[in-house]
């Protein structure tokens, strides 16, 4: 049998990866945890994208990227995939634009003002899971259209703005313990 890989094929002890969402009209990043399934049904990307949209509705005009978290974690390496996202020039260098080289990552931002504004609990929140954190794309008249039931009512795992604060570390090391995982 060949060692030659599967064009598509992904190795079984692949690297921490990550996705890098570029607005081509913000010429904004935004870091997104990866995502393996359909494209369809990326939810979070889905949500990602919807503050990205003209007056008028339209939506922005993007690209995603999917990236190795370690290249990404040295300062010299983000500037250089930076430059490169960004064709190298229009905004230029960090000199005439300082925010040239930002990123965001929204979920993480917003869970953590969230994590603050409850006083940074470390064993649970009152909050946790509740349905008005759920993230949600707003896809409504689309599934209606569809003839398919609410986001929310479907069956399958639902991601959560408390996935992306530091809770979740001690919600999911508890629920190890109990299980007997741990």
């Amino acid at each position: 049998m060949s060692n030659v890989p599967i064009l598509g094929e992904k190795p079984k002890d692949q690297e921490p990866m990550f996705r890098l969402l570029y607005c081509l009209v913000c010429q904004s990043l935004d870091e997104l945890p990866p995502y393996d399934g359909e494209p369809e049904l990326d939810h979070l990307l889905a949500v990602a994208c919807e503050n990205h949209v003209f007056p008028s509705g339209e939506p922005h005009k993007g690209k995603l990227f999917v990236l190795p978290l370690r290249a990404w974690a040295h300062q010299e390496s983000k500037r250089e995939i930076i430059n490169q996202i960004k064709g190298g020039g229009s905004k230029g260098l960090a000199s005439i634009d300082e925010t040239f080289y930002e990123s965001r990552s929204t979920f993480m931002e917003d869970a953590m003002k969230c994590y603050k504004q409850h006083n940074k609990p470390k064993d649970g929140c009152s909050d946790w899971h509740k349905n008005d954190l759920m993230l949600i794309p707003k896809t409504e008249k689309d599934r209606i259209k569809e003839g398919m039931g609410k986001y929310k009512d479907t069956p399958g795992q639902k991601t959560y703005l408390c996935d992306f604060c530091p809770v979740a570390i001690g919600v999911a090391e508890r629920k190890q313990k109990l299980l007997g995982m741990k």
